[in-house]
């Protein structure tokens, strides 16, 4: 709690959200198709949400003196589908204001609050509410067709055959790429490599075929250069511009984080989390490889140019 411009603020944690859809109820059991939806606490739908329970709490306490809303969570579809639910399910409000930010700095924090949208993202809204209950009507059928239809034809029992709209055809693609692994047949090929030393450093040069399939073929061509000197005919050169690498945008921080040190995707985004939660990295879960303005990188670099290890390359 925080006093700004005579007002008094209460911040307060979503932990994600606090609002899942559900079935309305109607009888039947289960069965499909089933199109109509409701949200609900999340607590009460599904299980692993109970912990959001005592979050749901203080925000239902809290909110019943609010004179005014400011939505603050990410600048996402989800951060939006958020705040939105809790605006109008808790507060019983329809609009709010809309705080907009990239990172977890003193001075972007504070400039996002003086310049706050004076109404909600809704079409941020409207995409994430799209895409939730898409999601739902395509999950919950499929799952209840697929579950049903294996219990007819196995007469195993009841057990549930989870399907999704991301999750299928995924699964529909590992498929296809293990057959084609299983069908593959590994072939023998060899490599000619010359290395040598220029100017105290060593050098390798590829044969001009990539790989060779005959041995014999192989043989003849390592035969002939036996005792022969490289000859250098053409040397071209050109000089040209790299940009630096862009900014990682998830996937991309996985796999890298995976080749060099063995990180598991998890854990990689444990500790990148964890980064962001300190304020020392910008939000590590989204495909965005885009940083504004605002971060005022003149000012990071000058700050990083303080510290002794830092100074000479920030120079």
């Amino acid at each position: 709690m925080s006093s700004r411009d005579g007002k008094k603020h209460i911040v307060v944690c979503a932990v994600g959200h606090l609002f899942n859809l559900t079935p309305v109820k109607k009888g039947g059991g289960w069965s499909y198709p089933v199109f109509d939806a409701e949200w609900k606490p999340s607590f009460q739908v599904r299980k692993e949400s109970a912990f959001s329970k005592k979050y749901f709490d203080v925000m239902q306490t809290l909110i019943k003196d609010a004179s005014d809303f400011v939505v603050a969570t990410d600048y996402d579809t989800e951060g939006s589908v958020i705040g939105f639910n809790v605006l109008r399910f808790l507060g019983g409000a329809k609009d709010g204001r809309r705080m907009k930010f990239s990172t977890l700095t003193k001075d972007e924090l504070i400039d996002s609050y003086n310049t706050m949208s004076k109404h909600l993202d809704f079409s941020q809204i409207e995409s994430g509410l799209t895409r939730h209950e898409l999601d739902w009507e395509y999950g919950i059928n499929l799952t209840r067709a697929l579950t049903l239809a294996l219990k007819s034809a196995a007469e195993k029992g009841f057990a549930i055959l989870s399907s999704g709209r991301v999750q299928t055809p995924t699964l529909y693609m590992l498929l296809e790429k293990e057959l084609e692994i299983r069908k593959f047949k590994s072939k023998p090929f060899w490599e000619i490599q010359l290395k040598l030393k220029l100017d105290g450093k060593e050098v390798v040069a590829n044969y001009e075929k990539d790989k060779l399939w005959n041995k014999k073929e192989a043989d003849e061509i390592l035969a002939a250069c036996k005792g022969k000197d490289a000859i250098v005919k053409d040397v071209k050169r050109r000089e040209y511009k790299q940009a630096p690498p862009a900014p990682f945008n998830t996937t991309d921080l996985q796999s890298e984080a995976y080749a060099q040190f063995k990180f598991s995707p998890t854990q990689t985004m444990r500790i990148a989390e964890g980064l962001y939660q300190a304020g020392w990295i910008s939000y590590p879960r989204s495909s965005s490889q885009k940083l504004p303005p605002s971060i005022n990188y003149e000012k990071i670099m000058k700050a990083l140019g303080t510290l002794n290890q830092y100074s000479k390359f920030v120079q």
